[in-house]
């Protein structure tokens, strides 16, 4: 079975025990983090420029007291990230206090990405501004959770047939 199979796997068995959670936390809240980062790899790639412009979490449904889903905002204003320079550091991308319960998805807005590779600046095309992680977590009331946000650039970029390059990110999300 191979690594996309077993993370979707792994995800929808968290997603189940998230939801499962949602009920027994509703009360208080927690601050969250969000960190930025990249995983190194072999392409000659000197900068990928990304920029952020928001953030926003997805709290679950559940319990007697929490009878919808709402999106909650951690970023509202644009930054922009050198992805290259993230290999192995983190950088904070956004924190907020939250309600403690399960949250089910972050959603990053990407406004524009640029990539040098052999010294020529490239704009990237984004098929989607909008990129979702389905990734459960749980903000416990008066603690911190810290989640790192792995953006594998050398996965995300794709030259296309006409010498033009794109960018579908390849994120993981692991907590701290």
């Amino acid at each position: 079975m191979n690594m996309k199979k077993l993370l979707a796997i792994f995800g929808a068995v968290m997603l189940i025990f998230v939801g499962l959670l949602s009920g027994c936390i509703t009360e208080g809240e927690g601050m969250l983090v969000l960190k930025i980062t990249d995983a190194p790899s072999d392409l000659n790639i000197s900068e990928a420029l990304v920029t952020i412009s928001s953030v926003e979490v997805h709290q679950a449904v559940g319990g007697d007291n929490n009878t919808s889903a709402s999106w909650y905002t951690i970023v509202e204003e644009a930054q922009t990230f050198d992805l290259i320079s993230l290999i192995n550091v983190t950088d904070v991308l956004g924190s907020e206090e939250l309600s403690a319960g399960v949250y089910t998805q972050i959603r990053l807005h990407v406004d524009q990405a640029l990539v040098t590779i052999d010294g020529v600046q490239h704009n990237l095309s984004i098929p989607s501004a909008e990129v979702k992680l389905v990734s459960g977590f749980q903000i416990l009331e008066n603690e911190t959770t810290t989640l790192i946000l792995d953006f594998d650039i050398h996965e995300s970029i794709h030259e296309t047939g006409s010498g033009t390059y794109i960018l579908r990110p390849t994120i993981t999300v692991s907590q701290e």
